[in-house]
């Protein structure tokens, strides 16, 4: 649209007449425009994400380098450095230890290890599933996922300390009870 209006001006054809139909008429064409604009971005955007899932999809277990993009209160967010595929690594994954999101740091702190991930730490991740309807790829952090699969657990979740095993006699049953209370 501009450059007809452009050259239509160089040319000496825009005329007062055809100003105030442009005038009426670019406003619409306009949010027209940027409308479609924005449609295509969003249909480009849903395509490549749905490729770079798709790519990934048989590097189930396969181990990749990368940086934390983005921290939540539930995960990290990890773009990988060799093919620029972005994943998220589930808090439900980081079974070392609890930790907690600070929001004024952007970063994951462990409450008994103190382990520290904040945007920008390079990580080493493995793809743990890839779900092609829902256009995501789950990544797990690989030195704890090894930790895990080796037998070690995280800490306890709860603030009490388990109860020592110890044996009670059993309580009497009701008829047990009535014996008694009729004895007296």
């Amino acid at each position: 649209m501009v450059h007809r209006a452009l050259r239509a001006s160089r040319h000496g054809l825009l005329t007062d007449d055809t100003r105030e139909e442009w005038a009426e008429d670019l406003p619409e064409v306009a949010r027209h425009t940027s409308e479609m604009e924005r449609r295509a971005d969003d249909a480009e955007r849903e395509l490549l994400q749905w490729k770079k899932v798709k790519f990934m999809a048989d590097k189930v277990g396969d181990e990749f380098e990368g940086y934390i993009t983005g921290v939540a209160a539930f995960g990290l967010f990890v773009e990988l450095v060799e093919h620029f595929v972005e994943g998220m690594v589930h808090v439900s994954t980081m079974a070392d230890d609890y930790y907690k999101f600070v929001d004024g740091t952007h970063a994951l702190v462990g409450e008994n290890t103190h382990k520290v991930y904040r945007l920008g730490d390079k990580v080493t991740v493995q793809v743990i599933r890839v779900n092609m309807e829902m256009r995501q790829v789950d990544l797990g952090l690989a030195d704890i996922l090894e930790r895990v699969r080796e037998g070690e657990r995280g800490p306890r979740r709860g603030k009490r300390s388990p109860k020592a095993e110890t044996r009670r006699t059993p309580r009497p049953g009701r008829r047990e009870r009535q014996g008694r209370k009729n004895r007296r």
